[in-house]
């Protein structure tokens, strides 16, 4: 599964098939703190400067075509681009999503994006028969946004890509949404509070999404002393939006939840590989593990102690919680 993941267990979409069009090393125009699969290795601007190292389109719809004949499409509930880095730096993305929609029937295919390239009019017209596109927006002011999301020299600054955003939800026919990562950094400083928190509420009014999506990073985090908020903060975030925002736009992590159904394969050709390339998209528990394949605790438990004594894979505990996580290869 070179292209392919999951299904993942997700908070906002349910049993989501992952679909990489980037692949590994990590490549994306941000390097976000909060990213759950640690520092960007291939820091870029534009597509262009990594052109030769995307997937053939062939390849990724030769193994999506041989996933999608494995797996129960009854018991997924969505498609999503998402994976190693910024899927917009492939610039054959609209024409690998036009191929996939029909396959997926009336499955919904979803773009994640970080909406760095948004302001770029041929990147926005590629992105127009995704379903849903989630575009990242963590900050409202150029100082939080930098701190954040520490953007690869030469991207568009976040006045365009904001532009970028407003620019697509009037291009697009599907739906809009904003992710809003809240977040307490190592030093303290938050965008929960004050200048930061004001700004941005004022980006997402501005924008005005089809939905707003407020999370905190729950995961293992790139930079050590990110610190997530508490449910409550997340919940505030959310009432003060409700005074402008329809409240049925607004989707806040602990009180949404898509995830609990179990995903049915019809085979499995090698779990201990499957478990690799699921741990390489992002970090996962072992009730993740079981939910994603569809496999039964002791199975997960057995694959994964094997994994951990060969050294493929490490485990790091974040509050109560153990995630395993592929092991860099130096």
């Amino acid at each position: 599964m070179t292209y392919t993941y999951g299904p993942v267990s997700s908070w906002r979409y349910g049993r989501s098939l992952g679909v990489d069009i980037v692949t590994h090393p990590k490549k994306c125009t941000f390097n976000c703190i909060y990213c759950q699969l640690g520092s960007t290795k291939k820091h870029v601007a534009t597509p262009e400067e990594i052109r030769d190292e995307m997937p053939p389109s062939q390849d990724v719809l030769k193994e999506v075509s041989e996933i999608l004949s494995r797996i129960e499409l009854s018991s997924i509930d969505a498609m999503t681009f998402s994976g190693a880095g910024e899927p917009t730096l492939n610039l054959d993305i609209g024409t690998i999503v036009d191929a996939i929609l029909g396959r997926v029937e009336n499955l919904p295919v979803i773009l994640l994006t970080n909406a760095s390239l948004l302001p770029r009019p041929e990147v926005r017209s590629n992105l127009t028969g995704f379903d849903i596109i989630s575009a990242k927006l963590d900050a409202g002011d150029d100082k939080t946004f930098k701190l954040i999301n520490h953007p690869a020299k030469g991207t568009h600054g976040l006045e365009e890509i904001v532009e970028g955003i407003k620019k697509l939800h009037e291009q697009m026919s599907g739906l809009l949404a904003l992710e809003v990562m809240l977040l307490r950094g190592p030093n303290g400083w938050t965008n929960a509070e004050g200048h930061a928190r004001r700004m941005l509420i004022e980006r997402i009014l501005e924008i005005d999404p089809d939905i707003v999506q407020i999370y905190t990073p729950w995961r293992p985090s790139a930079v050590r002393g990110v610190v997530p908020l508490s449910g409550t903060v997340l919940h505030q975030f959310g009432e003060d939006l409700g005074e402008y925002l329809d409240l049925e736009k607004l989707w806040i992590y602990g009180f949404h939840d898509a995830r609990g159904k179990p995903v049915r394969w019809k085979e499995h050709k090698m779990l201990r590989l499957e478990i690799i390339d699921l741990l390489r998209r992002r970090p996962c528990r072992l009730a993740d593990i079981t939910a994603s394949l569809g496999i039964q605790a002791s199975v997960a438990s057995r694959v994964i102690g094997n994994l951990l004594k060969g050294g493929k894979i490490t485990k790091e505990k974040v509050e109560q919680d153990f995630f395993y996580i592929e092991k860099e290869e130096h």
